[in-house]
C-alpha cells in the first residue's frame, strides 16, 4: 500500500524548533542569563578593538556577537546559515543573544576574520578564572598537564578524495611506460601518487599536505593542551618547517612535528600564564625526544610519556669508561673515536662517536668510511655509531618506572585531552564546516574553547563539577 509524503512547510520547522527550544530554554538561557556574564571576561582592548572598528553607531553589541557564537556551540549549531535561521524564528533567542536584528552572515564571518587576536586574549581570560575553580574541584587532576596534536583539515580541493584519485590514474598511466621502459624495475603506485600531491592546498597555502589521523590531508596544525579535567589550557597554532621535503615515512613525520611542537608550545603557556604550576605531564610516544624530557626537569615537571620504539636502537648497546667516552659493544676495551659535534635545526647538539675500527678516507673529494672489523655490530658501512646528548639520561631513567602501577595509572589519563580535541571539533562540526581562510579557522577553533569553558563554569555553578566536559547535559 503506498504511503503519501507529508508536505514540509516553514511553520512545521518553526513549530519543531520552537519545540525543542522551549523544552530547553529553563536548562539552558535562562542558568546562562543568571550565572554567565560575558562582559566579566572581556579585556579591555577587545572593546577598544571592535568599538573602534564600528564606531557610536554600530548594530550590534559586542557581547551579542560573542553571546551568539556561544549558543551556537554549546547547541552543536552546524553552520552560521542555520544560526541565522534559528534567531530569525526565536524571539527568546534574538533577546538572550541581545539582538534588535539579526546580523548578515557576511557580519559573522567578518567578525571572526578582525578579531582573532583579542578572542585569543578573551581565552586566556577564561583559562585564568577556570584555573582556579579547576584547583577547587581537583587539585590532583588540575596538576597535570597533557599535549597532543591535531589538525583542522580545511575546506580546500586537495581534501577531496577525488583529488588523490586523479593523482593515482595518472600515476597508473605512468606505471605502464615505466614498466615498458625499466621491465626488470617495480613501481610503486601509490608512493609515487604521494609525492606528486603538492606541498600546500592552492586556496590556502597554510593548509599542508601532513600525515594525521591515519591519512594524508591538508591540515591546518596545532598542538592543544588540557590539564586531567579535560578543560583546554592552551591552543597553540604555528607553522613548522616542512618536514615532507625530507624522504620520511608518514609515521616518522608525524613524529617529529610532535617532537618539535612541544617546547614552543609550553613557553608561550607559561609566558602567558607565570603563576600555573603542574606536578606531571603526559603525552603520546610523539613528544619521546631528549629536549622535551630536559625541558620538563627544568620546569619541575614530572614527564609521562612513552617511548617511542622508533627512536630506540635493538643493536647491542655499548658501555662507558670512567671520562663517560662509549665502548665498543663487542669488545670494551676498545674506546669508540670521537668524531665531531652534529648540530640539527630544531634539536639538541649532540657529540658523534664512531666505531674504533672505522676510518675515513678522501676518494675523489669526498668523505668515505672503510671499515676494517670482522665482526661488526652494525649493518652500517661506517660501523656503529653512537650519538650522545647532555640529557639523555632523562629519557630512560625515569623518575616513576615505566612498568610501574603509577606509571600506568598516570599515562592512561592522556585520553582525556583527545577526547577533550574531539569535543572541540564537534563544537565546530568540522566534518560539515566550509571554512578554507586560515584566521576564520582559527578563530572558530578559539571560540569552541571558549564555549567549552563557559560551560563549564556554568556546570560548577549549578553543581554539578564531577563531569565537567558533560556540556550536552545543559540541554538534555
Amino acid at each position: 500500500m503506498p504511503v503519501s509524503a507529508k508536505q514540509i512547510c516553514f511553520s512545521d520547522i518553526s513549530t519543531d524548533f520552537d519545540k525543542f527550544y522551549n523544552q530547553n530554554q529553563d536548562d539552558l538561557l535562562s542558568l546562562l542569563n543568571e550565572h554567565i556574564n560575558i562582559s566579566n571576561f572581556i579585556p579591555f582592548s577587545f572593546y577598544q578593538k571592535y568599538y573602534s572598528k564600528f564606531g557610536a553607531k554600530r548594530d550590534f553589541t559586542l557581547e551579542s556577537m560573542l553571546n551568539s557564537f556561544i549558543i551556537k556551540n554549546i547547541l552543536s549549531i552546524p553552520s552560521t546559515d542555520l544560526l541565522i535561521t534559528f534567531l530569525s524564528i526565536s524571539s527568546e533567542l534574538r533577546s538572550f543573544c541581545g539582538f534588535l536584528k539579526v546580523p548578515h552572515k557576511s557580519q559573522f564571518s567578518g567578525f571572526t576574520t578582525y578579531f582573532l587576536d583579542d578572542l585569543n586574549d578573551l581565552f586566556n581570560n577564561l583559562v585564568d578564572f577556570t584555573e582556579v575553580i579547576s584547583q577547587e574541584i581537583n587539585p590532583f587532576l588540575s596538576s597535570i598537564l597533557i599535549s597532543d596534536t591535531t589538525g583542522i583539515e580545511a575546506y580546500v580541493t586537495e581534501n577531496n578524495p577525488k583529488f588523490y584519485q586523479s593523482q593515482l590514474k595518472k600515476a597508473k598511466t605512468f606505471s605502464k611506460l615505466f614498466a615498458k621502459n625499466n621491465p626488470d624495475s617495480t613501481f610503486d603506485i601509490e608512493k609515487y601518487a604521494q609525492g606528486q600531491m603538492p606541498k600546500f592546498s592552492v586556496s590556502n597555502p597554510d593548509a599542508k599536505l601532513t600525515y594525521l589521523n591515519g591519512h594524508f590531508g591538508y591540515f591546518l596544525k596545532c598542538i592543544l593542551s588540557t590539564n586531567a579535567l579535560g578543560l583546554v589550557r592552551n591552543v597553540n597554532f604555528y607553522d613548522s618547517d616542512n618536514l615532507l621535503d625530507q624522504d620520511l615515512r608518514p609515521e616518522d613525520i608525524k613524529d617529529q612535528y610532535d617532537a618539535m611542537s612541544l617546547i614552543p608550545s609550553l613557553e608561550t603557556f607559561f609566558q602567558l600564564h607565570p603563576d600555573f604550576n603542574y606536578k606531571y605531564f603526559l603525552g603520546d610516544s610523539g613528544f619521546d625526544a631528549d629536549d622535551n624530557y630536559a625541558y620538563l626537569h627544568n620546569r619541575d615537571i614530572m614527564p609521562i610519556i612513552s617511548i617511542n620504539p622508533r627512536n630506540s636502537s635493538e643493536l647491542a648497546q655499548p658501555g662507558f669508561d670512567e671520562d663517560g667516552i662509549p665502548l665498543c659493544p663487542n669488545d670494551p676495551s676498545f674506546p669508540m673515536v670521537y668524531d665531531g659535534i652534529i648540530k640539527e635545526k630544531g634539536r639538541a647538539d649532540r657529540i658523534k662517536y664512531l666505531c674504533p675500527k672505522s676510518k675515513k678516507a678522501n676518494i675523489k673529494g669526498k668523505t668515505h668510511y672503510i671499515l676494517s672489523c670482522e665482526n661488526p655490530c652494525s649493518p652500517s658501512k661506517c660501523g656503529r655509531i653512537k650519538n650522545l646528548t647532555i640529557h639523555h639520561n632523562y629519557r630512560f631513567n625515569t623518575s616513576i618506572p615505566r612498568d610501574s602501577i603509577k606509571w600506568l595509572k598516570l599515562y592512561k589519563l592522556r585520553t582525556i585531552c583527545e577526547r577533550s580535541i574531539s569535543q572541540i571539533k564537534n563544537f565546530i562540526q568540522l566534518k560539515t564546516s566550509k571554512v578554507r581562510k586560515t584566521v576564520t579557522l582559527k578563530s572558530d577553533i578559539l571560540l569552541a574553547c571558549i564555549s567549552q569553558l563557559i560551560a563549564f563554569i556554568l556546570i560548577f555553578k549549578t553543581g554539578n563539577s564531577d563531569k565537567p566536559l558533560a556540556i550536552k547535559t545543559l540541554i538534555a
